[in-house]
């Protein structure tokens, strides 16, 4: 994620913003974005209270994230619709993440792997074919 996207996330849901979200790839800013914007709707912070009234942690690794939320019971109020909303926004996310490039959103086409095995990214069909290229024009040198 860019630094300024970083910044502007933080400083739009302070209560929220966990330093993993900064590990996620540009690509899928708009989608971290939309999950902030969610949970904050969901249950904004409470004025007054220090701390999150939810529990935020992404998992990001080799082309796949996963959010995890759990809302701290201390701080707001919570019932069933709210929490099939805060269901429906950890689904949203977790899927839109499957499915879009890492590096310009698009629609996902295949996982690219670094052939040592250490990288793999989530990439649509012109990022895939440009790093394809790249790496074709590295090799052929």
């Amino acid at each position: 994620m860019k630094d300024v996207d970083i910044h502007r996330l933080r400083d739009l849901y302070p209560r929220l913003w966990r330093h993993d979200l900064s590990t996620l790839p540009g690509g899928w800013t708009a989608i971290a974005e939309r999950l902030l914007a969610d949970l904050n709707e969901i249950q904004p912070s409470v004025p007054g209270e220090y701390g999150s009234p939810l529990f935020l942690l992404i998992s990001f690794h080799g082309g796949f994230a996963v959010a995890f939320v759990s809302p701290n019971p201390e701080l707001g109020t919570w019932n069933a619709e709210k929490s099939l909303a805060l269901i429906e926004a950890v689904r949203r996310f977790n899927a839109a993440t499957s499915a879009a490039c890492e590096v310009c959103s698009g629609p996902s086409y295949i996982i690219v792997k670094e052939t040592n095995g250490s990288h793999q990214q989530r990439l649509c069909q012109h990022c895939s074919d440009e790093r394809l290229e790249k790496f074709e024009a590295r090799s052929v040198q």
